[in-house]
């Protein structure tokens, strides 16, 4: 399951800097929009299908024939993750260039530097985006929550999606439901391009790489009933048989195995089966837009943050300001600014429609925005904002399994919007690593994509937030809840354990929301 940081820290600077710059004002390659009655070509597929996504990935590096970018905030040390692993060594024995970034958030670091080291001997480079520890507390909550797989300046995916079991339908105690966009075409060196930035950052440490220890080591020790010191000789057998076991993991992990070349073989044939129903679709504008690396403590301080660092909520919120008909916004973690709330209450003066789409506690894992979310939804009903809750069930998208995780808990974990207007074809939706929160308004790198002028993919992406939220609990008043057959549910879902332990974080999580 998907590890969160919850950290309880009092916050030196509460507010984030005006918005006085609008996105379209930001240079490549943290913003770039491409009409292809400019000349730009770009196609996009939808990949809701966690075993489809995993598979277009693997399919990307198998066709790499230059370079291959990966950039995640999470990236697990479990079943998928090795088999992705293993085919970007198969890619770089084959002379391809890889470079690998991971956040070094310590919540849920994994791929350490004996990991760095085993890649290394493959010929891949691997680097971590803000080592700041506990002890740096002001720069911690900068973490970059970009996800990025690119190839040759053709093919990219981006979305919700990390590297792990639980965002590839793999996992028999929890998965997530979640929404990746694939695309080939110009924007793609953009994002590699941005990709670069981040790589070549201060902020970005390249691994020290650990190294064997000798035999043995020499210490002074004092000499019994006297002050003077003497050198003694002693084994290093014990830290040579920790830095061995570690490092061998570290080598096994980056090798193929035959479980391995199973899970692969499985993936394809259930990967190819849902694939070969996709299509392709042109895209008549493309935006692209990210956040800058580099942002810490300091630079809330000394620089303009909110100019030279937050940029995609700024093309966020330029997108939704021009909306007259309807937004609808799906995220698995949703606490809602008094500036967001403001531009809701806006939007509804103006007869726009809302609809939210955001996990329940019985499907969330992370209990301290579900405690902000139960705090809120009042609120949100009586305004007239639609918000509907993922149930925390298996919803049969008919995208198959490869294990049983019909019984597993499930949540969502797509960042997706939509801005729907009365002239159908100005309608445009937005796929990409933004959770509706504080987090990623105010300390997350993220980064999203926009599709404007496509009928085709503009109603597979609502379609299939439309299906999933018919499956979900709809707010009513009170609140209250209904399920997808209009009958009275607990707009909870969970056990009374979950519903007691989300009472008694409530009040700290509540006053700690700035950091959430």
């Amino acid at each position: 399951m998907k590890k969160l940081l919850l950290s309880f820290i009092l916050p030196l600077v509460m507010n984030a800097s005006a918005n006085d710059i609008l996105s379209s004002k930001v240079e490549a390659p943290f913003y770039a929009k491409q009409k292809v009655e400019d000349g730009f070509s770009n196609k996009m597929m939808i990949l809701n299908s966690g075993v489809a996504a995993f598979w277009k990935r693997i399919e990307m590096i198998r066709n790499a024939k230059s370079h291959i970018e990966v950039e995640y905030f999470i990236y697990g040390l479990d079943e998928t993750s090795k088999a992705l692993t293993v085919e970007l060594v198969k890619a770089a024995k084959n002379g391809v260039r890889v470079r690998i970034l991971v956040d070094k958030s310590a919540a849920i670091f994994e791929l350490d530097e004996f990991y760095a080291k085993a890649l290394k001997e493959k010929g891949i480079e691997l680097r971590y985006y803000n080592d700041a520890t506990f002890f740096k507390l002001s720069s911690i909550n900068f973490r970059n929550h970009r996800k990025l797989i690119s190839v040759d300046d053709k093919y990219a995916i981006t979305g919700g999606r990390n590297i792990e079991n639980d965002y590839f339908d793999y996992s028999e105690e929890f998965n997530f439901m979640d929404r990746d966009v694939y695309v080939e075409g110009d924007v793609v060196k953009v994002m590699r391009e941005s990709f670069d930035k981040f790589f070549e950052n201060e902020i970005t440490e390249r691994p020290v790489l650990p190294v064997r220890p000798a035999p043995t080591r020499t210490v002074k020790r004092r000499q019994s009933g006297t002050t003077k010191l003497k050198e003694v000789t002693l084994s290093n057998a014990k830290v040579i048989k920790d830095y061995e076991r570690k490092f061998n993991k570290a080598k096994a992990y980056v090798e193929m195995d035959d479980k391995t070349a199973d899970l692969l073989a499985n993936y394809e044939a259930l990967g190819n089966q849902i694939l070969v129903g996709k299509q392709m679709h042109s895209c008549p504008t493309t935006t692209f837009s990210t956040d800058a690396p580099g942002g810490k403590f300091l630079t809330r301080l000394f620089d303009h943050y909110g100019n030279q660092y937050r940029h995609l909520r700024k093309t966020l919120f330029d997108k939704a300001v021009n909306v007259d008909k309807k937004i609808v916004i799906s995220s698995p973690y949703m606490i809602n600014s008094p500036k967001s709330m403001e531009a809701y209450t806006a939007l509804l003066k103006r007869n726009v429609e809302i609809e939210l789409f955001t996990n329940s506690l019985a499907s969330t894992d992370a209990l301290y925005v579900a405690a902000n979310l139960y705090f809120d939804i009042e609120k949100w009903q009586k305004l007239g904002i639609k918000t509907y809750l993922h149930p925390g069930t298996y919803m049969d998208e008919g995208n198959g399994i490869l294990v049983d995780v019909t019984k597993a808990k499930w949540g969502t974990h797509s960042k997706t919007q939509l801005y729907i207007y009365n002239d159908k074809s100005l309608n445009e939706f937005m796929i990409g690593t933004y959770n509706y929160d504080n987090r990623s308004n105010h300390y997350n790198t993220e980064m999203g994509l926009f599709c404007q002028g496509s009928d085709e993919l503009f109603a597979e992406v609502s379609g299939n937030i439309q299906s999933r939220m018919n499956e979900s609990y709809f707010i009513t008043d009170g609140p209250s809840a209904i399920d997808k057959n209009g009958k009275d549910v607990s707009i909870y879902g969970a056990n009374e354990d979950d519903l007691l332990m989300m009472r008694m974080i409530q009040i700290p999580s509540v006053l700690l929301q700035l950091l959430l």
